[in-house]
């Protein structure tokens, strides 16, 4: 995949992976007081699925969940081509990580796609016939994108090892055309970049409202890479698009932010392939 801005070229280093074991990190430490849940987890880590595409994978947050059909946010790429799509469940999509039984875990259950936008790389799975999840993300109102230095969370699997969580900040909010998409998006630049295996995963407010999709990497400033992420104003196009809005789980209005525009030199694309 490539983008262009300002008739400049730029990449984007998608960071899907391939086959993992996940061991999940519920803000584990060492004592066991610190090892319970904690109440924002419930907007964050418990809506964090594990969605599979053949051989490939990446991430996704569940964005709603009703009698019979519940709603995953992903990346466009994490979900193109290669085979079947499954979206895995594990005990902590439930709450039920303390309980050791009942059912074999994770359940994968099968997945379809009713919504893609390849410009701004971000795409709703259903899954159907499934009771309501007990936790599902909040997205960020319409016109909310975090303001330059906001501290901000990213969720996802790194390195195809473990689903994580960890801090950076907005460094810019910029608007880009993927190259053969016709049409440009806004998208959140943070000050970290993320490993591979983190597509699709959601990016969160310090409150648990969720403001981005993970898509990639790039170098964006000085120099280094940064994390790009689709932006809510994109995701909310999306659903709008394909009248599933209605369905989400409301957040808090907060003020709206500007935007701005940059000129930066090409870079090289790194796609994303599953582990051989």
């Amino acid at each position: 995949m490539r983008i262009k801005q300002q008739a400049r070229r730029l990449g984007i280093g998608l960071v899907g992976c391939g086959w993992i074991a996940v061991a999940v990190a519920m803000a584990v430490a060492a004592s066991p007081a610190a090892d319970r849940p904690r109440p924002e987890d419930d907007w964050t880590f418990r809506p964090t699925v594990i969605i599979r595409n053949g051989n490939a994978q990446g991430s996704g947050s569940v964005i709603a969940s009703v009698e019979g059909e519940t709603l995953i946010l992903t990346a466009a790429h994490v979900v193109e081509d290669q085979g079947p799509l499954k979206v895995e469940l594990h005990r902590y999509n439930l709450g039920l990580e303390h309980d050791q039984a009942g059912a074999n875990w994770p359940r994968s259950v099968p997945a379809e796609v009713v919504a893609a936008d390849e410009s701004a790389d971000v795409a709703v799975l259903r899954i159907k016939g499934l009771r309501p999840l007990p936790y599902v993300a909040r997205l960020s109102v319409q016109g909310a994108e975090p303001p330059r230095g906001t501290v901000v969370t990213s969720l996802g699997i790194d390195k195809g090892a473990h689903l994580s969580s960890w801090p950076t900040r907005i460094a810019q909010i910029d608007r880009f055309e993927i190259e053969g998409t016709g049409a440009e998006r806004f998208f959140l630049i943070t000050t970290r970049s993320p490993e591979h295996g983190r597509s699709g995963g959601g990016l969160f407010l310090a409150n648990g409202d969720l403001v981005g999709v993970c898509v990639g990497r790039g170098n964006f400033m000085k120099g280094r890479n940064s994390g790009i992420f689709a932006s809510s104003s994109s995701i909310r196009h999306l659903l709008r698009a394909h009248d599933l809005d209605a369905r989400l789980v409301p957040a808090r209005a907060s003020s709206p932010t500007s935007t701005t525009s940059h000129r930066r030199p090409a870079i090289t694309t790194t796609e994303a392939r599953p582990t051989r």
